[in-house]
This record gives C-alpha cells, sequence and structure tokens, in this order.
C-alpha cells in the first residue's frame, strides 16, 4: 500500500520522543451538549477556518454514535464532542459495532505530528477498525493544517476544554486508546507511536484484529 509504504521509513524514532509527551496549550472553548443536534460542519470550525483549507483536509464524517446506548464500565467517557470536519457530533461512549483506535492529538505536540501518518496508513488500508481522532485545545485552521500536512483524512472531534483529561487520565500528549467493538477500552499507549510496526502490532494484540495491507 503506498501510504503504508511511506511511513514504514519513519521507523528509526530516536527513543526521546517516547519521553517527549506534550503537555500544554492555550485556549479553551466548550463541549457540545450531549443534546445537540448533529450539524453538516461545526459553526466553530468554519468560523476559524478557511473553506478551502476544509476542503484541501478531506475529512471523513465523524462516525454515527448511539445517544440511548448505556455506557459501559471500563469504556470511553460519556461526553460529546463536536466533529472537526463534517457530521454528526460524537458521544464517545455511544460508539459501537467495530474496534476502533482513538488518538489524542494537537498541533502543538510535536510527538504527535510525528505519529500521524501511521494512524492515517492504518486507516488508508483494509483493516476492519476505525481511527478516531480527537484534537485537543487547538484552533480549528491549526488542526487541519496539521492533518492537511501529514495526509490525515480519518475523522477527528474536537476537546477544546480538555474535557477527556479527567475521564481518560491523561497527562501530556499523544495518547492512544485501542476500544473493542463491545465499546471496552482494552489497552492505552500513553507514549508516542514511533513506527508502523509498533501500531499494527497493537492493533492485533489488544483488538484482535489481523492488520492487511
Amino acid at each position: 500500500m503506498t501510504a503504508r509504504a511511506a511511513v514504514l521509513g519513519l521507523g528509526g524514532i530516536g527513543v526521546a520522543l517516547l519521553l517527549a509527551a506534550c503537555g500544554s496549550a492555550t485556549g479553551a472553548g466548550t463541549l457540545v451538549p450531549t443534546s445537540a443536534s448533529a450539524t453538516p460542519l461545526d459553526p466553530a470550525v468554519s468560523a476559524s477556518a478557511p473553506a478551502d483549507l476544509v476542503a484541501r483536509a478531506a475529512l471523513a464524517p465523524c462516525p454515527a454514535s448511539d445517544p440511548r446506548v448505556a455506557a459501559v464500565t471500563d469504556g470511553l467517557p460519556d461526553l460529546t464532542l463536536p466533529c472537526l470536519g463534517e457530521g454528526p457530533a460524537v458521544r464517545l461512549a455511544g460508539l459501537r459495532g467495530t474496534p476502533m483506535v482513538v488518538n489524542l492529538w494537537a498541533s502543538w505536540c510535536g510527538p504527535c505530528r510525528t505519529e500521524l501518518p501511521y494512524f492515517a496508513a492504518l486507516d488508508a488500508g483494509s483493516t476492519p477498525v476505525e481511527v478516531l481522532g480527537i484534537d485537543v485545545e487547538d484552533p480549528p485552521d491549526r488542526a487541519l493544517a496539521l492533518l492537511v500536512d501529514t495526509g490525515v483524512h480519518y475523522p477527528s472531534v474536537r476537546d477544546t476544554a480538555r474535557a477527556t483529561q479527567a475521564s481518560l487520565r491523561w497527562v501530556g500528549l499523544p495518547m492512544t486508546v485501542l476500544v473493542g467493538a463491545d465499546g471496552v477500552v482494552r489497552h492505552v499507549e500513553r507514549a508516542p507511536i514511533t513506527s508502523q510496526q509498533q501500531l499494527d502490532d497493537l492493533v492485533e494484540t489488544y483488538l484482535g484484529v489481523q492488520v492487511a495491507p
């Protein structure tokens, strides 16, 4: 696969990146309430990101989430976050049916920039998993510009007020959460992903899914 071949060459990243998680940024915002209706493009995104940048990012629509299903023990937090691109706001606890790789990232996080292409390659393949980003404390234009630069087209939601921090117990970014089809969190990787093989191994080990090219 072309995307996978491109990122496999990045595997020689120094060990220091494992300790270089990012911890802070400026800016804050508010969450979309769980009951909020979905809009094609979040107004905050369209107001602060040029239309051509939104078009170039070409993000897949955010996934549908069930507003009625009960949150599961040891699952994703019961938070509803607005979509960075097109699609509905996403209730994290309502995501069901497909194994998921959830990556927390930000444009102000150096290791995030390095690892994003690995998630893009996983998403571009035929592996039966969904990839979802959670963008933390970012102006939408900066977030979208980074996704354009790194070739990411899978959807992301926006955590403008660090709402996920307490429930997911993250200190710095990036962080990756592997979630089973039943909504239960199988593994949390609290250090940067440093190779495509590492990410593929995590998917196979914790989600029981064979990574396909």
